[in-house]
């Protein structure tokens, strides 16, 4: 037989559902409540749009119907003013606006775009006729006080020089022509119509009110109905996710928090409840229990000790600042490198290096005490961490460093070249901190730029 047939052969018979089933279980539920929320959530954003265009209709109605409303009264004030006063630069601005702006015209277009009743856009058509029909008693008014004030009709619009101004007119005194021009635009008749042209703007904007009132309450109460469906869709979300959380909990948290629980107390797991893979789990972690616990330790061992001079490295230098860091006793942190260690390598060879670097990590570890901590934490940088010691004990610790400078500068057969270290060292009074060691690393540099070969706290 082939290998993977014995090992099927000698896999575990063991029940209970896969968690890739389980997953897309999990996937297919949690899709289709996705899906039914992001179809109500898109109703709800196309009410709330049709409601926001629907308010913004119902502005441009009053825009449109406060333009003619304008343009009116602007044509009045000019011509009632050209009437009194005679200067046709009211003339310039009223058929400027006649003629050129055009902003009853306008209005009238821009309703027309709109989607609203043919009513609404009759409305405003008639204030707008009504405007216009008003304007031939302005275009009389204005030939009548052209006349009185003698000015040359020749010169003045066109509108005014085609007036025609009713039998008898040219008997008229200027001061009758003037007269008869302020009856026409100052008379009952001329704001007859101005009433007119108001009252048609006034029920178009009532009807528009109006309709837009009533499709607001149409949108309002699907807005309604869409909101108490997507509460109670959000509900049953709730509910499924209850479920979904329940199920995972009872086929996939507890049993593995049963079994990380076993793993932690170093015991056996005992049998689970629960999905294929955690009972295979399980199954194989019994079978292998004493062999890993033993592998685990020779690869912490390992992974934490520096290869080359047997004291801790980086990663073992982080687990101990780690534990440290909870600590409250005082420390005292050196940061000690080789001066000229680049020289070393570059003079003698990298192997030369190599062996200063040993004998550094012996003398460490011979000169100081064996509850401190030595570690390797760079290319030629160790730290030397005790425990108990303030700046009170500055006299213990230069000693320390006065004789791994003594023994580093003499050689023996066999070893480097005579080498000196620098030392910085910085105090905590309340165990590690990433201060501690950058004081410290302060420290080392100001020994290096002075020559090395000593230590400053």
């Amino acid at each position: 037989m082939s290998t993977s047939e014995d090992q099927m052969e000698s896999e575990p018979k063991l029940n209970g559902i896969r968690i890739k089933i389980v997953n897309y279980i999990f996937i297919l539920i949690l899709s289709l409540c996705a899906i039914v929320l992001l179809i109500i959530s898109h109703n709800i954003f196309r009410e709330y749009l049709q409601i926001r265009q629907l308010n913004d209709d119902h502005a441009r109605i009053q825009h449109d119907a406060e333009n003619v409303h304008e343009a009116s009264d602007d044509l009045t004030k000019d011509v009632q003013l050209f009437v009194m006063w005679g200067d046709t630069a009211y003339l310039d601005d009223y058929f400027k606006e006649a003629n050129e702006t055009r902003r009853r015209e306008a209005a009238i277009n821009d309703l027309k775009d709109l989607n609203v009743s043919d009513e609404l856009v009759k409305l405003l058509e008639h204030s707008v006729e009504q405007s216009m029909e008003l304007m031939q008693l302005e275009y009389e008014a204005m030939r009548y006080a052209a006349e009185g004030y003698h000015l040359n009709i020749s010169d003045l619009p066109q509108e005014v020089q085609d007036t025609v101004l009713p039998a008898g007119a040219e008997k008229l005194s200027d001061e009758e022509k003037l007269d008869k021009a302020e009856d026409l635009v100052f008379g009952n008749e001329y704001y007859g119509y101005k009433n007119r042209i108001k009252d048609y703007e006034k029920q178009c904007l009532d009807r528009a009110l109006s309709d837009v009132s009533t499709k607001e309450a149409i949108e309002s109460e699907e807005m309604r109905r869409l909101l108490l469906l997507l509460y109670f869709s959000l509900a049953v979300v709730c509910l499924v996710s209850v479920l979904l959380f329940i199920t995972i909990s009872r086929m996939i948290v507890i049993p593995l928090n049963h079994a990380v629980a076993s793993i932690t107390a170093k015991n056996r797991i005992d049998p689970l409840k629960g999905t294929y893979e955690i009972k295979y789990m399980s199954h194989v972690y019994n079978e292998f229990y004493h062999d890993s616990i033993e592998t685990q330790k020779q690869l912490k061992i390992e992974a934490e000790r520096d290869m080359l001079t047997g004291v801790l490295n980086r990663r073992g230098h982080k687990t101990v600042t780690d534990a440290l860091s909870s600590e409250k006793y005082p420390i005292a942190l050196l940061l000690v490198d080789i001066d000229r260690f680049k020289y070393v390598n570059d003079t003698y060879g990298h192997e030369m290096g190599d062996t200063a670097l040993k004998k550094l990590a012996k003398i460490l570890l011979e000169t100081f005490r064996s509850t401190d901590i030595t570690s390797r934490i760079g290319g030629d940088e160790f730290v030397v961490i005790m425990a108990d010691l303030t700046e009170a004990n500055k006299d213990i610790i230069e000693e320390k460093a006065r004789i791994v400078n003594e023994r580093m500068s003499v050689p023996g057969p066999d070893e480097c070249p005579p080498l000196t270290v620098s030392i910085g060292c910085a105090f905590s009074d309340a165990g590690y901190r990433d201060s501690v060691f950058k004081k410290a690393d302060i420290k080392m540099y100001e020994v290096k730029h002075t020559g090395g070969n000593g230590i400053r706290f």
